[in-house]
């Protein structure tokens, strides 16, 4: 079974944001994080969000993740108004559609576990078979150490095993904070790679990364400069 078995049916856009705009209060002043940015997140593709610091790439994975909400503007997750939702239902959305995959791998993962346990746990979460999630370790080629502690594990193979957990039990997007930024560049190859072959079985992933290596494996592109999207 490929992930794209298990990954939730989607709309065209899976994700939408209209006119966004997210502002904070920085030592008594107005900063706006993000100043009307539109997007759209197209299902089964690899998206990059770049973008210098402080740029706003953060800002958005937290309205897509339902984590945060925007000022002003819309945000759309499978098709469903994240502004106009409850506190339970984005913790909802959050466990069934979207996860997130912290910048540091280990901030991802019970380090006392294996990676098998940890998948399964994450599978669970969602009210999926921690069986059928086994899936995404032969899709990700993880199958050689996913036994092991995880914090016997390399960071680069933590952070694969995040990316298998993101995708257990079927979660439609996942959002990755500078996935390979922790990392040296032969274990942001081996990420990056993985990150290629789960949306080519399905997934949708979106990075916020200043990696020219996963933005040239991306499939589009997202330029952020002082909160506004460029052309």
């Amino acid at each position: 079974m490929a992930i794209a078995d298990l990954v939730v049916q989607a709309p065209p856009a899976i994700a939408r944001g209209r006119r966004l705009v997210r502002e904070f209060a920085v030592r008594g002043e107005v900063v706006r994080a993000l100043d009307q940015v539109d997007i759209d997140i197209v299902p089964g593709a690899l998206t990059a969000i770049s973008g210098p610091s402080g740029s706003g790439k953060s800002t958005l994975l937290a309205l897509l993740g339902c984590i945060d909400r925007p000022d002003a503007g819309t945000v759309e997750l499978a098709g469903r108004d994240v502004a106009a939702l409850s506190r339970r239902a984005r913790r909802r959305m959050r466990r069934t559609t979207v996860a997130m995959m912290l910048p540091h791998p280990s901030d991802n993962l019970l380090l006392g576990r294996t990676g098998h346990a940890n998948i399964g746990i994450a599978a669970r979460q969602r009210g999926a078979d921690p069986a059928l999630a086994a899936d995404t370790v032969d899709q990700l080629r993880i199958g050689s150490f996913v036994g092991r502690h995880c914090m016997a594990m390399s960071g680069g193979e933590q952070q694969r095993v995040a990316l298998a957990c993101a995708l257990a039990g079927g979660t439609a997007l996942v959002l990755a904070d500078e996935p390979t930024g922790a990392l040296d560049q032969a274990s942001a190859g081996d990420v990056i790679a993985a990150l290629r072959r789960a949306t080519e079985t399905g997934a949708t992933i979106v990075t916020a990364t200043h990696d020219p290596n996963l933005i040239a494996a991306s499939d589009a592109v997202i330029r952020l400069e002082h909160g506004r999207r460029l052309a």
